[in-house]
């Protein structure tokens, strides 16, 4: 990640192009007065554990009953027209 300092006149003047520059995961430090006054940073997103908790036990067992068997493409035959339907274009 690449920091990039500049004074507060400099950022007031370009700060739709910092903007862009901290989407893409810059950090910019403003400096006013040769103090550091600011920095700004991309914003993160925070994964909500407690959704995530609940949506894996929803799921859980989803595939019991799933049947290999039952899927078309493992049926004996199946490679025949795998292939082939496109022949015609």
């Amino acid at each position: 990640m690449s920091t990039i300092r500049l004074s507060a006149t400099s950022a007031r003047n370009n700060f739709f192009e910092l903007l862009n520059k901290i989407a893409l995961g810059a950090e910019v430090v403003i400096v006013k007065d040769n103090k550091e006054v600011a920095l700004m940073i991309p914003k993160t997103s925070k994964i909500n554990w407690n959704d995530l908790l609940r949506a894996s036990q929803k799921v859980r067992g989803i595939l019991r009953d799933y049947s290999f068997e039952d899927n078309p493409l493992r049926r004996t035959g199946a490679s025949d027209f795998l292939g082939q339907w496109d022949k015609e274009l």
